[in-house]
């Protein structure tokens, strides 16, 4: 009878462990960050070398020059997937220039694949591209020049991992971490974002969102100085929790989508020049909020998620 239940509990384990490598890949969270930080400099906005895009399902969908990328359901026969695990220095790997990407990123990309490619809600995204001169973009995209840290405590990383949360290098040959939380939802919160204290150095891409980090928790975040995207979509995070990020003079990118942000907080990140998107959609910004926000940092993006007045009553007026 004992075996027959040591037995049984194997079994459930095996089980489990198999249901659990199965478990669905969410393209938006875990799959568009790694074209969008790998591939959008090549394949996005106005840009599609080899006449291939991946700022959409239906450029994702088209394909190149060279016809179709994707074999839902069939990673080996994806040319998308067999480009991105080429040797360093191959003709066709992608990305072309600096490090491949880390085995933990091809693997991801590769399960999505074999589980049929799903891109879930995510339709596609507005990329900004900045003009540029004719002789540099003959040059074609520059290697982006990622910072030096030493590398990061590995119990540290140990721990938020066994959160079933996800924390990996950015590239190869780079201590860089991508450190996402949004798997857990409201599991996560100002406790779980302590943990980053030992890698305020290597944290480069930070995704809290749906958690349950407070303003005051955010102060967390203050010595990330190499953080470049952070998630806070659908939080309660308003403006007072955008006072701690004030000194991450190396943010490119933030989601406030569906915060309590409004223009006074907004107003806070006017230092971070380096700020490339800003999502507001269903925040508490106002137009005119936004449009400071544009004045005082040229070249940001900031997307309120609908059309301004302002802009939807000159178009009615020119139809007129």
């Amino acid at each position: 009878m004992k075996r027959s239940l040591l037995v049984l509990g194997g079994v459930l384990v095996l089980a489990a462990g198999a249901a659990r490598a199965e478990d669905k890949i969410d393209f938006a969270k875990q799959i568009r960050p790694i074209f969008a930080d790998s591939c959008y400099k090549c394949h996005a906005g106005q840009k599609h070398k080899g006449d291939l895009k991946l700022d959409s399902v239906e450029a994702f969908q088209k394909g190149g020059k060279d016809g179709k990328v994707l074999e839902p359901g069939q990673p080996d026969k994806s040319d998308l997937y067999r480009r991105i695990v080429l040797p360093k220095g191959d003709d066709d790997v992608m990305p072309p220039k600096g490090d491949p990407l880390p085995k933990e990123k091809t693997d991801l990309v590769k399960q999505w694949i074999a589980q049929g490619a799903d891109f879930g809600d995510w339709k596609g995204d507005k990329v900004e591209v900045a003009s540029t001169t004719q002789a540099s973009a003959e040059e074609g995209p520059k290697e982006i020049q990622l910072p030096q840290v030493p590398a990061a405590d590995v119990g540290a990383v140990k721990k938020i991992n066994d959160l079933q949360a996800l924390c990996m290098i950015v590239a190869q040959n780079t201590n860089l971490l991508d450190v996402n939380f949004s798997s857990l939802g409201d599991k996560a919160g100002d406790n779980e974002l302590a943990l980053l204290a030992p890698l305020a150095e290597q944290v480069y891409d930070l995704n809290l969102a749906r958690s349950k980090v407070t303003d005051s928790g955010l102060s967390a975040l203050e010595n990330l100085k190499n953080l470049r995207k952070l998630h806070l979509e659908k939080t309660q995070i308003g403006d007072a929790g955008l006072a701690h990020l004030k000194n991450l003079t190396n943010l490119e990118y933030l989601n406030l989508y569906g915060t309590n942000v409004t223009d006074s907080g907004l107003s806070q990140l006017e230092g971070l020049k380096k700020l490339r998107n800003v999502y507001l959609w269903q925040s508490k910004v106002t137009a005119a909020g936004a449009e400071a926000l544009r004045k005082a940092i040229p070249g940001v993006h900031v997307d309120l998620g609908w059309e301004e007045p302002a802009k939807a009553d000159a178009k009615a007026e020119a139809k007129s």
